[in-house]
């Protein structure tokens, strides 16, 4: 608690009538820090107390007074303990902290917080391994890792070779048919010729490929207005259902 007490002027005037000389206010930077315990100590003028402190006025003594907050269940000791470890090495048995030693200890927090970001990443470089080094290995093995477009490229191109036999084309439409169900994908499909292939295998008068190519198609057409439209316009559609209309294979219909 505080007691405050107005002081009339003429109680600060000396018996000559004239009011005495006070010393110019002491620099924040300069001033006594006072060391609180979980004792009440005797708080002398011009010391500086730390903030969370608890200060009283002994009406006995007319003295203030101040100690810790939170004594009794240790916790100040703590929290103490844990701010002079995040202060780093400072010279805390001196009378004053001055800006430049605090200027010092914010230094050494944000180098401390620099260095534990490195050792974190450096711990996830040491596991992972960076791509480049996983391509170079997979090439010692002759193993090249190919993205999603030239898989279709080469299936595409494996559909349409004269050399292929119905075997490996069939194998190639069932191939697609996953690739084809990522929307990115189908649209790579249709500006690589792929709904071309697809009325190709439509027409085909074998029924797996036109069961497989019907396949393709629907995996392509789901939940993708851009190949839904060009289906439409490059006759893909029409072709389907001429195919459910006539007399096919019950397999090649379910498609």
């Amino acid at each position: 608690e505080f007691a405050l007490t107005k002081i009339e002027e003429s109680d600060i005037k000396d018996d000559s009538g004239t009011e005495p000389v006070t010393e110019d206010e002491a620099d924040p930077e300069d001033l006594e820090v006072f060391y609180p315990t979980h004792q009440w100590q005797t708080l002398h003028p011009g010391q500086a107390v730390p903030a969370g402190s608890h200060v009283r006025l002994n009406l006995q003594t007319g003295e203030r007074e101040a100690k810790l907050a939170g004594g009794e269940n240790g916790k100040s000791d703590v929290r103490e303990e844990k701010r002079k470890k995040r202060l780093g090495k400072m010279d805390i048995d001196s009378n004053s902290f001055t800006s430049q030693e605090l200027k010092k200890a914010l230094a050494k927090m944000k180098e401390s917080e620099k260095t534990e970001r490195m050792a974190r990443e450096e711990e996830v470089r040491k596991k992972f391994r960076p791509i480049e080094e996983l391509k170079e290995e997979f090439e010692k093995l002759n193993v090249k890792l190919e993205t999603d477009y030239e898989i279709m490229v080469k299936l595409i191109g494996k559909f349409n070779s004269s050399a292929s036999t119905l075997d490996e084309k069939v194998a190639a439409l069932y191939d697609l048919e996953y690739y084809v169900h990522q929307v990115d994908n189908a649209k790579d499909f249709l500006s690589l010729g792929g709904l071309q292939l697809v009325i190709n295998g439509l027409n085909s008068t074998e029924a797996t490929l036109k069961e497989h190519a019907a396949f393709v198609l629907g995996a392509a057409l789901s939940s993708n207005p851009k190949v839904q439209i060009e289906a439409i316009e490059a006759g893909a559609l029409q072709k389907l259902l001429v195919i459910l209309a006539t007399e096919q294979p019950l397999a090649v219909k379910k498609k």
